[in-house]
């Protein structure tokens, strides 16, 4: 499988800071579904490869909607996201995929009833 990083256009700041993330890919019905569990946003399409798009399209609005709401911070934070105020280039660590297994049923459901691949991509969120 081809392995993309993922960007978001984002249009306040212009510092970023590399994440990596899991991601989940499945299908589902006749949908491609690529689905962060650290962001609880998908994107989906008829291939993986427009779902894969899709993701990138979700996660750019999510990022700017939350930018824009000045909630960004505070969104990741009820993700269960650790964030350092000091450390810069380590300020953002996502939840481990162990606990978001344990708490959102939707993504153990995935894990039980799905044929599934999983995989880590590294994001760019604003500092």
């Amino acid at each position: 499988m081809k392995q993309i990083g993922f960007k978001a256009k984002v249009k306040k700041g212009n510092v970023t800071i590399n994440v990596s993330v899991p991601l989940l890919s499945f299908k589902e019905d006749d949908a491609f579904i690529v689905y962060s569990p650290a962001l609880d946003i998908s994107g989906y399409g008829d291939t993986e490869e427009e779902a894969r798009k899709s993701f990138e399209l979700t996660l750019e609005e999510f990022i700017s909607y939350t930018l824009n709401k000045n909630t960004f911070q505070l969104e990741l934070t009820r993700l269960g996201w650790k964030i350092k105020k000091r450390n810069i280039l380590n300020r953002y660590t996502p939840p481990p995929l162990d606990e978001l297994i344990i708490q959102k049923d939707y993504l153990s459901s995935i894990i039980r009833e799905k044929d599934f691949h999983s995989y880590r991509e590294t994001i760019q969120l604003p500092a």
